[in-house]
């Protein structure tokens, strides 16, 4: 993150969109607190009634058609092609503790460019147990995919299918002081390789993420909060490393029965550790803010989300980088059977120290869509897709246009 302002909600964290979130756990009555072992053991335990266990499931068949596939600025290839997408959710869930199975898989297939055929899957674990004022969580994941879609945040390398293997693992505690404040700790630890690179400068890193939070609810319209941060990155194949501390502030306030404001800022600062050609090693000190803003307009029906955040990434590229994003979502159903929706996401990259890279770049990508419903279970969707990169080092940017028509089908959990 450097000193450019912010855009894109990364208030800890986003769940992957390719998973659901654990359901909230309902308040229960107090009740004396149980030894950790014995929270342990009721949390894995299979012997509940039926009515605790439930299924979920998603399917979705995509046809599209892309002018620039590779999102290059030279030699654009187009495409047809077509995704398949299965995901499940399988678990158990009681007024004090929920463990949940997540699992997906999609294949892509394209015409006139076989070599980006690819299929992807992933693997997840969330469980959650509430005792009388303590919370804990737990969210592991395996995520086997390419860089096609993994590079879109950072580095931008998505004109090659290289295939990528994400493991991470996220415990946390909640402990609730009174009816008003709590406090949590979180850490989170990431692995992430590349498979047959050669050449293409990606890199294996790991990350390593803390942070203590603080929350005050001031008045029924408004909630304090703060937090301390802590990142460590490394890239073992370049050899560098660096350490991030964060502090911010905000809260969350509710302007009005519809309308939320969500806001948290503070200052960052980084050492990062790059080898030098004569074995030793030289360290770089960076400043910066890290910013995350969020605002929600619900209306009748549908609701309106803008966002926006600065903060250094990890990224493929052997670094941190300074990620300045904006987002916006809007879901309007217009009919009964009738909804528009639009996504949009920007992204700005650079070097943290402030110095030029050959990997700053923008990105831009707009997607709408109309949505008819075709019953409780499915969905056809129109869209169309426009994508926009652009880095500082070369003096041709990227384009793509890309159509699609999407059928989902979600059936009732049971």
């Amino acid at each position: 993150m450097s000193n450019q302002t912010v855009v894109h909600s990364r208030l800890e964290s986003q769940p992957s969109a390719d998973s659901w979130p654990v359901a909230t756990i309902r308040k229960r009555n107090r009740q004396p607190s149980r030894p950790w072992w014995l929270a342990i053991a009721t949390l894995l335990s299979l012997s509940a009634s039926a009515q605790d266990w439930y299924l979920q499931s998603q399917a979705s068949l995509d046809s599209f058609y892309d002018d620039n596939v590779r999102l290059t600025s030279i030699d654009a290839q187009s495409s047809m092609g077509a995704i398949v997408r299965a995901e499940t959710k399988f678990g158990r869930r009681t007024e004090a503790e929920e463990i949940a199975i997540n699992s997906g898989i999609s294949s892509r297939r394209y015409t006139g460019v076989s070599e980006l055929d690819r299929t992807d899957g992933f693997l997840g674990l969330n469980a959650a147990y509430q005792l009388e004022r303590s919370r804990f969580d737990l969210d592991m994941r395996i995520d086997y995919d390419s860089t096609l879609t993994s590079e879109v945040e950072t580095s931008g390398f998505v004109q090659t299918n290289k295939r990528r293997t994400r493991i991470s693992a996220a415990p946390s505690w909640t402990y609730s002081l009174s009816n008003r404040a709590s406090l949590a700790f979180g850490t989170r630890y990431t692995d992430v390789s590349y498979e047959d690179v050669g050449l293409i400068p990606l890199y294996n890193y790991q990350m390593t993420s803390s942070n203590l939070n603080g929350t005050y609810l001031w008045s029924e319209r408004m909630q304090l909060f703060s937090r301390l941060t802590f990142d460590h990155y490394e890239a073992d194949e370049v050899g560098t490393s660096s350490d991030t501390i964060g502090l911010l502030a905000g809260g969350a306030y509710a302007i009005s029965e519809r309308l939320s404001l969500t806001a948290m800022l503070g200052p960052r600062f980084a050492t990062v550790e790059t080898p030098t050609p004569f074995g030793s090693s030289e360290n770089q000190d960076s400043t910066g803010m890290l910013v995350d803003i969020s605002i929600e307009q619900r209306f009748n029906v549908g609701k309106l989300g803008l966002s926006g955040s600065q903060a250094l990434l990890p990224s493929s590229s052997g670094d941190l980088v300074s990620t300045t994003s904006a987002g916006l979502a809007l879901d309007y159903p217009f009919d009964s059977r009738w909804s528009l929706l639009l996504n949009a996401n920007a992204y700005r990259n650079r070097n943290p120290g402030g110095e030029e890279d050959i990997n700053d770049r923008d990105y831009v990508a707009v997607e709408p869509r109309l949505r008819h419903k075709l019953g409780d279970w499915w969905a056809l969707d129109l869209g169309y897709r426009a994508r926009y990169q652009k880095y500082t080092e070369q003096q041709e940017s990227a384009l793509s246009n890309a159509v699609f028509l999407n059928l989902d089908y979600t059936p009732a959990a049971h």
